[in-house]
C-alpha cells in the first residue's frame, strides 16, 4: 500500500481510565498469536541482523564497538547500571548521565495479519525521573534507520525549540511514551504542529514547562516536523506541584514508571493494535504488585493501518535523569 496519510481527519477520545484486567487484555484474547520476533536481550549478542543500535549496548558484552553495535558498556556507566559482562543482561538505552540518549530499529517489515501485540519488560530507575522510554510503529515501506527527535519526544515526535530543529520518526504511525518526566503529552517544543482540535493535548499542557509525569501517552502518524498528534493520556488537569519550570498535572494511575532501584523499577508493557483499518489501541501494564495486567490506555486511530510494519525504541534523559533499561521482546500477530 501506499505510504500512511499523516494527517487525516478524525475524532479521537483521550482515555485514561483504568481497570484491572484478568490474565490477557482485549477482545482477541483467546486467538491464536503468530510469533515475529523475539529477542531477550539478555545475552552478548543479538543474532537478528535486522535489529539496529543507535547508541545502545547490550550489558552482558565485554566487546567494544561503536554506537552502531551492539556492543559492551564500557562507555556508559553512569550511575546504578547493570554490571557489565555478566549474563543476564540488558539492553541498555542511557545510563544515569545528563543528556544522554539511545535508539534501536527493527529495520525489517512484518506482516500485520489481524493487528499487532507487543509485550516487553522496561526499567526507568536510579535518578530524578527524566525523560522516558517509547515504543513506536512506522509503515513497513519505510527505511527505518534513524528514530525521531530526542528529548521529551522520546525519540518519535519532533523537535523545535530554541533553534534547535529535529525530525520525528520517518513514515511514524503510532508511538507509545512511556513518560517519567511528562513531557510527551504536551504540544510544546514544537509537537503536535498542524494537528487538530480533537487531537491536540489537554489546554494546560499547551504552556512551556508545564508536564505530567509518570503517564501513558500515544501519538499518531506523523512526517518531517508535520503531525505526530496526541492521541490519547493518562494525563490529568489535576494539579499535583510545581518546579522551576511549571506545573505539573498529574495521571490516571496511582503506581509509578520508574523507581529507585533497578527491581523496583520493573514494569511490563503491552501494546495491542487491532485488526480495523482504522485500529484500536490499548496499553496494559504490570506493574509487579500482584495485580497483574491492568489496561491504563484505550483509544482509537482514526488513520489507516499499514499493511507492513517496522518499529523501534528509544530513551532520553535531560538535566533529570534516568537509567532505561529493556528486556524480554516479543512481537506477534493474530491469525
Amino acid at each position: 500500500m501506499n505510504r500512511i496519510a499523516m494527517l487525516g481527519a478524525g475524532s479521537m477520545l483521550l482515555a485514561g481510565t483504568l481497570a484491572a484486567l484478568p490474565g490477557t487484555a482485549g477482545a482477541q484474547g483467546a486467538e491464536e498469536k503468530t510469533l515475529l520476533v523475539q529477542e531477550p536481550f539478555t545475552g552478548a549478542t543479538l543474532d537478528d541482523p535486522a535489529f539496529q543500535s543507535l547508541n545502545v549496548c547490550l550489558t552482558a558484552s565485554t566487546v567494544a564497538g561503536d554506537e552502531n553495535d551492539f556492543d559492551s558498556c564500557a562507555d556508559q556507566t553512569l550511575g546504578p547500571v547493570p554490571e557489565m559482562g555478566k549474563d543476564p543482561g540488558y539492553l541498555q538505552l542511557t545510563d544515569g548521565g545528563t543528556y544522554d540518549y539511545g535508539g534501536m530499529v527493527y529495520n525489517k517489515p512484518l506482516e500485520n495479519r489481524g493487528g499487532i501485540e507487543i509485550t516487553f519488560a522496561m526499567y526507568q530507575y536510579g535518578g530524578t525521573g527524566a525523560d522516558g522510554i517509547s515504543l513506536f510503529i512506522v509503515d513497513g515501506e519505510t527505511d527505518l534507520t534513524e528514530v525521531g527527535a530526542y528529548g521529551g519526544s522520546l525519540g518519535y515526535a519532533q523537535f523545535d525549540r530554541e533553534n534547535v530543529v529535529r525530525d520525528g520518526v520517518d513514515g511514524g504511525y503510532l508511538g507509545l511514551g512511556l513518560d517519567g518526566w511528562g513531557n510527551f503529552s504536551a504540544d510544546t517544543e514544537g509537537r503536535g504542529r498542524g494537528c487538530p482540535e480533537d487531537q491536540r493535548a489537554p489546554e494546560h499542557l499547551h504552556e512551556w514547562g508545564n508536564r505530567a509525569p509518570d503517564n501513558v501517552a500515544l501519538r499518531g502518524p506523523g512526517q518531517g516536523l508535520d503531525g505526530y498528534c496526541l492521541l490519547g493520556t493518562t494525563a490529568t488537569d489535576e494539579k499535583i506541584g510545581s518546579d522551576v519550570d511549571g506545573d505539573i498535572f498529574g495521571t490516571d494511575f496511582p503506581e509509578h514508571l520508574n523507581a529507585d532501584g533497578r527491581q523496583e523499577s520493573k514494569r511490563l508493557v503491552k501494546l495491542k493494535v487491532s485488526d480495523e483499518e482504522h485500529p484500536d489501541v490499548t496499553v496494559d501494564i504490570d506493574f509487579q504488585d500482584g495485580n497483574g495486567w491492568v489496561r491504563v490506555l484505550e483509544t482509537h486511530v482514526p488513520h489507516q493501518a499499514p499493511e507492513t510494519f517496522k518499529f523501534g525504541f528509544a530513551a532520553a534523559s535531560g538535566y533529570a535523569t534516568n537509567v532505561h533499561l529493556l528486556r524480554h521482546l516479543r512481537v506477534e500477530t493474530f491469525e
